[in-house]
C-alpha cells in the first residue's frame, strides 16, 4: 500500500514522491545498465537516460505490469540503446591485458553463471566477457543472474516468449563460457564497471 500511495503521488506530479521512487529503484537501474554496457561513462549515460524515461513515462504507467518490471524494461532498453549508439560511433577498446585475462579465465570457464553474481563485483574479467555478448543474450543473462528475475519476469521485461528466454539464457551461458576460455576475444575496458552506488545523484529526477 505504501508503494501504491508513493506511485499515486508521483503520477500526480509530486516531485518529492518522484525522487523517492527513483531512489527506491536506483540500485536495480544502475546494476542493469552497468552490467550490460562495457564503458563506465556510457553506462552512466544509460542510467541517466533511463531515469529521464521513467520520469516522463510515470503519468502513463497503467499498472498492467508490476512497477519494478516496467522499470527493468526501461533500464534494459536504455542499456541496449546505449550499446547500439556506441557501436554506431565505432566505440572500441584495445586488447592490452591478455596474460592476466588468461589467468582469470580459468576460474569461471566451467559454469560462468554459477558464480557470476558473486564475482562480477570484483572480477573485471567476468564483466568484460559479459560485455562481449550480443545484447539480446547479455540482457537475459544480466536479468537472470545479476538481477535475479524469474523467467516469467524476464519474458515480460524483454517482451518475448518464455521459450525464447530459456533459449537466450542457454546460448548466453555457452557464449560466456567460450569468451572466458579464450581471453584473446576480449578487450578489457579502461574503466571496468564494478561498483554500484546505493542511491541516485542529486537532481536525478529533473
Amino acid at each position: 500500500m505504501e508503494t501504491e500511495r508513493l506511485l499515486e503521488r508521483a503520477q500526480s506530479g509530486d516531485i518529492s514522491a518522484v525522487d523517492q521512487l527513483l531512489r527506491v529503484h536506483y540500485s536495480a537501474i544502475h546494476s542493469v545498465c552497468h552490467r550490460m554496457v562495457l564503458s563506465r561513462e556510457s553506462a552512466d549515460d544509460a542510467v541517466q537516460n533511463a531515469l529521464i524515461a521513467i520520469v516522463k513515462g510515470l503519468p502513463r504507467f497503467d499498472g498492467k505490469a508490476a512497477l519494478s518490471t516496467w522499470i527493468y524494461r526501461i533500464a534494459t532498453n536504455s542499456a541496449i540503446d546505449e550499446i547500439r549508439r556506441v557501436r554506431r560511433h565505432g566505440g572500441t577498446v584495445p586488447l592490452n591485458d591478455a596474460t592476466s585475462a588468461q589467468s582469470l579465465a580459468s576460474e569461471h570457464a566451467v559454469d560462468p553463471t554459477a558464480l557470476l553474481a558473486e564475482h562480477l563485483v570484483d572480477s573485471s574479467r567476468v564483466a568484460q566477457a559479459l560485455g562481449a555478448l550480443p545484447e539480446e543474450f547479455r540482457a537475459a543473462v544480466v536479468l537472470r543472474y545479476i538481477s535475479d528475475l524469474e523467467y516469467a519476469d524476464i519474458a515480460t521485461v524483454l517482451e518475448i516468449p518464455m521459450g525464447t528466454v530459456r533459449s537466450r539464457l542457454a546460448r548466453g551461458k555457452k557464449l560466456l563460457a567460450e569468451k572466458l576460455a579464450d581471453p584473446t576475444t576480449l578487450s578489457p575496458p579502461d574503466e571496468p564497471n564494478l561498483g554500484a552506488p546505493s542511491s541516485p545523484p542529486t537532481g536525478s529526477s529533473s
